[in-house]
């Protein structure tokens, strides 16, 4: 995990305030090598109220794990480790079976968000999605518009 950058965050405006990498491009490529092969994800209360418009018994597919010192709510794994909801589609891509609803931490993957007061740390994981050449660059705008939604730990 790597550091992308530190950003101010004022009412709905996210401005940078050090960017470590200058050309950083994202551009998902659909592989879910790293983000839903790993576990199920993270859920917050939020996230589980979405979910549960199509999944009613949305609970049933839910674990509490040990993080550090606490605990937190994940969604399920079948037993390869590959999340609950990852399916594949025809021309055999993965796809999440609630996309639309998806959790947060699945929305906003390969980056992790860090919030203290009014700062936005923005850490990146690993992700074939990820380049210098191909992709949205990785930016303040690009902060602001894809992950300024998201819940931060």
């Amino acid at each position: 995990m790597s550091v992308v950058g530190t950003f101010l965050i004022e009412g709905k405006q996210v401005r940078p305030i050090g960017l470590n990498t200058k050309r950083l491009r994202f551009n998902c490529v659909r592989c879910a090598t790293f983000c839903c092969r790993l576990g199920g994800p993270t859920v917050t209360v939020k996230d589980l109220m979405r979910l549960r418009r199509a999944i009613p018994e949305i609970y049933n597919i839910t674990e509490t794990i040990v993080v550090g010192a606490n605990l937190t709510k994940v969604l399920a794994s079948k037993p390869n480790g590959q999340c609950v909801l990852l399916s594949k589609d025809r021309q055999d891509r993965h796809r999440c079976l609630e996309y639309e609803l998806r959790p947060d931490a699945c929305r906003v993957y390969p980056f992790k968000l860090t919030k203290q007061n009014t700062r936005l740390t923005v850490l990146v994981l690993p992700c074939g999605g990820l380049s210098y050449r191909k992709g949205e660059l990785i930016n303040a705008r690009f902060i602001s518009k894809y992950l300024g939604f998201a819940t931060a730990a």
